[in-house]
């Protein structure tokens, strides 16, 4: 990745990608935020720097340059509101932490930092056991950094799809993520789904490169067991991810075979257990009620959704029986589409994964905007996944554009 990051800007890939990728950033951050549109001092500070940066980069051609202020402008605009809060999940996901720790049940107790106090919590596992460094260190404000550092992988995950793969389809998609005001303020609001997001594409790219280390259709076993891993954290920190991993699992299936998908569930579902297990042996019903309440957490409508859309139409709108009964069959009528078309690769499998998930989000009576910051990196990811599968490389892609 080193030689990569220090590559010049002597091929089309790495010229257009950068001005593709300084452009979406700079422009996302001078529309500014709220109904004001004027800037915060730090928004300010990266347009001031963004035609140094530009020039930098026009007089150097190093890849370095706009890499740098991408990840930097992205962590320095998350940085500037670090612990703004708004959400009551991470609270209950530090307080759930708190009493794991001093022997209780996360999932029988009565939470008193929800709003209001006692509500449902369905916090999985591994949202549980990913915060708990940051809980243990330093109480909430440690899990609500656990959010940044997320951010901060996503960051690094995408920069290196750009060096590795791409620098057309990577920067812009670096850009964006970095700069994109809603998923800026949702490190910081007090959800998970910025963990959620970093955990969905780490499981997209571990299975990507489980499928490149074979040749011939030879697998790695251990390559894919990893990656089944991988799905699991995504599964086990949003119950909302498993019709992605399980797409994803049919994706390898149609590459690599029965068998090879089967590994790849079989090694998620032996991590869920074995990180779930400390939990259950608590108490297995009150486990499985608490995972189970995140379908009707909220009685109300609100959000992103079709039942919101039919307020502001003026069509009636269900009541929330009827109305999770719509999401749960208009959900696996999704599911089943996807099936049918059999997606031929992981990166159709994560493509087919992400329109059964906004269904599935679309169609409930409560959809924050936060839901969809879980499968944001993927879905700015997914051009590159699918390059990066078909077997372009940047390196290739340089070569290409000497000749």
């Amino acid at each position: 990745m080193l030689e990569a990051v220090t590559a010049r800007a002597d091929d089309p890939d790495l010229r257009l990608g950068a001005w593709l990728g300084l452009g979406a950033f700079v422009l996302v951050v001078l529309a500014g935020r709220a109904q004001d549109l004027l800037p915060s001092p730090e928004r300010m500070l990266l347009v001031l720097a963004w035609p140094v940066v530009a020039w930098l980069f026009e007089r150097t051609r190093l890849a370095v340059v706009p890499l740098a202020y991408l990840m930097g402008g992205g962590l320095l605009l998350r940085l500037a509101h670090f612990g703004a809060g708004g959400s009551d999940h991470l609270a209950a996901t530090n307080e759930a932490i708190s009493v794991f720790l001093s022997g209780g049940d996360p999932y029988r107790h009565v939470y008193q930092s929800t709003i209001p106090p006692g509500s449902p919590v369905s916090q999985p596992p591994v949202e549980l056991w990913l915060h708990l460094p940051g809980a243990v260190l330093g109480g909430l404000r440690g899990v609500m950094a656990t959010e940044t550092v997320a951010a901060l992988v996503v960051l690094l995950m995408l920069a290196w799809l750009a060096t590795r793969i791409s620098w057309t389809l990577g920067l812009p998609a670096l850009g964006l993520y970095a700069a994109l005001g809603n998923l800026v303020n949702l490190t910081n609001d007090g959800s998970n789904d910025t963990s959620t997001g970093a955990l969905v594409l780490l499981a997209a790219l571990a299975l990507v490169w489980a499928v490149r280390r074979t040749q011939d259709r030879v697998d790695d076993p251990r390559a894919i067991e990893l990656a089944g891993v991988a799905g699991a954290l995504a599964v086990g920190t949003k119950q909302t991810m498993l019709f992605l991993v399980l797409l994803l699992a049919v994706g390898l299936w149609q590459l690599r075979g029965q068998r090879t998908a089967w590994r790849y569930l079989a090694a998620a579902a032996v991590a869920l257990v074995i990180l779930s297990a400390p939990f259950v042996l608590l108490g297995p019903i009150d486990f499985v009620r608490g995972i189970a309440s995140f379908a009707g957490a909220h009685a109300d409508v609100y959000g992103w959704n079709i039942w919101v859309f039919a307020q502001q139409m003026g069509w009636p709108v269900l009541d929330p029986g009827p109305a999770t009964a719509v999401d749960v069959l208009a959900t696996l009528a999704a599911f089943v589409i996807a099936l049918a078309w059999w997606p031929q690769s992981v990166a159709r499998g994560a493509a087919a994964g992400i329109l059964v998930t906004l269904v599935l989000l679309l169609a409930a009576r409560w959809t924050t905007y936060a839901y969809f910051a879980g499968l944001a990196p993927l879905i700015l990811a997914l051009p590159v996944l699918d390059a990066w599968e078909a077997g372009v490389t940047a390196v290739q892609t340089s070569e290409a554009g000497a000749t």
